[in-house]
């Protein structure tokens, strides 16, 4: 065993033999022992196993008691650590691990609460492990059924182990990928997970039984696991645990002449699940409109970056197309060529938040009254084209028509960035230049080497700011929008983002928020 602490493993080793603990043969360190008499009230087996593993003891010692049946332990393993808590770290300390044991011993005993939340039931499932894994819309499918509710279910696999399980629906012409059959079943509580496929069909209710029976009597045609059978290829059992959803997930396979049944780690993929990912502003981000002008390399990032964080609608202006010297910075790839800007971002955003809206456009107008137009409803207007005329139009328009307005752009090379906000409350943009709060950028120096480059179809040189200086200017772009959008205003209207050190007072890598504010290295 590879271990990072021979010094402590020596001294586990040998409370392990004070214990009446001895070294088991084997591909892996096990030592058997007597049960720990925490654990006697559990089980009727008289003696369990201590497993180490490489990389102890940054992985702890892991506890095995042959048939043991309780929540958090699987095929007789006992889960007392999380694989990313620090904490296990001290069972280098054959007590603490002792200690812990026995501290779990008592949850299992008395049951485990919401502290102990775990939604877990393939891991106790009796079966081999797989490596399939299942994705379902289980919030979509627990909505507003009662006890007892079937639905048909259908799936599909995807790449070497996916498998992604909807409500059946008519296949469409010319639509030949293998379609999987199955079977979805709500009940609204049972004592336990089940651990095996009697105990999985001894939890449903009269009409899912016999549907389950039906199911696998169906399986007419012999099948691996994810290959169709004519009956049922898995099943699904969902029930209410811990103030959400549990669901086992359960697939078939008779190839070899006998039916063997494996739990599939399973997660879910509806709206709602996705959304919890999107972070907590979401829900005050979800009635949000905002316009975006340029989507480009900085655009397309803060428009994927607010539409993952819960913004509802996005508008997208911009009418260049997307080139391969661009894919090295854009949100799009390579097979995207070819197409506008805004199309690939709007397909970028709905594979990633579909809960957001895309409204797309061509470059916004310098005319006054066009523009005043065109950023009508929007909650907040983001000005990512890095062009002064259009910045400076959309300042102007946007302080008539009382619209929040965020500016962020890249200068000497992706070296400096600047996010600017006019909001309520805030210095016009235009005003800044006579304002000692708000100190200038140093000149751009054409003929320094980051001042860009020509390229063949350009008009202008191309900045060769690095994809990391566009990432973060990016991410504090749509951090200065959730912080308004929110009404947080947690940020101040100007931020300088140092990537490179230049001059005073530009020297520090960092955000500068002004005079009247302290660098800051965050």
């Amino acid at each position: 065993m590879d271990t990072y602490d021979d010094g402590a493993l020596d001294r586990f080793r040998a409370g392990l033999v004070n214990a009446g603990f001895s070294p088991l043969h084997g591909p892996r360190e096990e030592w058997g022992g007597p049960l720990r008499a925490s654990l006697r009230p559990l089980t009727t087996a008289t003696r369990m196993r201590i497993v180490l593993l490489d990389g102890w003891p940054l992985r702890y010692a892991h506890v095995v008691v042959e048939g043991l049946r309780a929540d958090h332990a699987a095929r007789g393993t006992i889960c007392l650590w999380a694989d990313d808590d620090p904490a296990q770290v001290a069972a280098r300390d054959l007590e603490v691990l002792w200690t812990r044991l026995d501290d779990w011993a008592a949850r299992a005993l008395g049951g485990f609460g919401d502290q102990d939340r775990a939604l877990d039931a393939h891991f106790l499932f009796n079966s081999e492990r797989t490596s399939f894994r299942a994705e379902l819309p289980l919030d979509d499918l627990v909505r507003g059924m009662n006890d007892g509710h079937l639905t048909r279910l259908t799936a599909v696999r995807r790449g070497s182990g996916a498998l992604l399980i909807t409500r059946s629906k008519p296949a469409k012409a010319g639509n030949d990928t293998p379609r999987l059959r199955g079977a979805f079943y709500l009940r609204d509580r049972i004592e336990a997970p089940p651990r095996d496929l009697d105990e999985l069909r001894a939890r449903l209710r009269r009409r899912q039984r016999e549907d389950f029976d039906r199911g696998l009597a169906e399986r007419t045609t012999p099948a691996g696991m994810a290959a169709p059978s004519g009956g049922h290829d898995f099943v699904v059992l969902a029930w209410p645990r811990h103030g959400t959803h549990d669901a086992i997930v359960v697939a078939y396979d008779d190839e070899g002449g006998s039916l063997h049944a494996s739990a599939l780690a399973a997660t879910s993929n509806d709206i709602a699940s996705l959304k919890r990912r999107a972070g907590p502003d979401a829900d005050l981000l979800t009635c949000k409109k905002v316009l975006i002008a340029g989507a480009g390399s900085v655009g397309g990032h803060v428009a994927l970056i607010l539409a993952c964080a819960g913004v509802g609608k996005i508008v997208l202006h911009d009418g260049d197309h997307l080139t391969s010297a661009n894919v090295v910075r854009h949100v799009g790839a390579e097979y995207c060529v070819g197409y506008r800007k805004t199309t690939i971002v709007a397909e970028v955003i709905s594979s990633h938040a579909p809960w957001t809206d895309t409204d797309l456009h061509d470059d916004l107008s310098h005319a006054p009254s066009d523009l005043a137009g065109q950023i009508a409803g929007a909650d907040l207007v983001v000005d990512c084209t890095g062009l002064f005329s259009l910045t400076a139009a959309l300042a102007e328009v946007c302080q008539r028509t009382n619209t929040a307005l965020v500016t962020g752009a890249l200068f000497h090379g992706g070296r400096l960035a600047r996010v600017q906000r006019q909001a309520e409350g805030d210095t016009l943009i235009a005003a800044r230049r006579a304002d000692p709060a708000y100190p200038d950028l140093p000149p751009e120096d054409p003929a320094a080497p980051q001042a860009g480059f020509l390229e063949l179809g350009c008009t202008a040189p191309v900045h060769n700011a690095s994809p990391v200086a566009v990432l973060h200017t990016a991410a504090e772009i749509a951090r200065s929008v959730a912080d308004l959008l929110t009404g947080r205003l947690h940020l101040p209207d100007e931020r300088i983002v140092v990537h490179e050190p230049l001059l005073p007072p530009f020297d520090r890598i960092g955000t500068y928020d002004g005079p009247l504010h302290e660098t800051s290295t965050t």
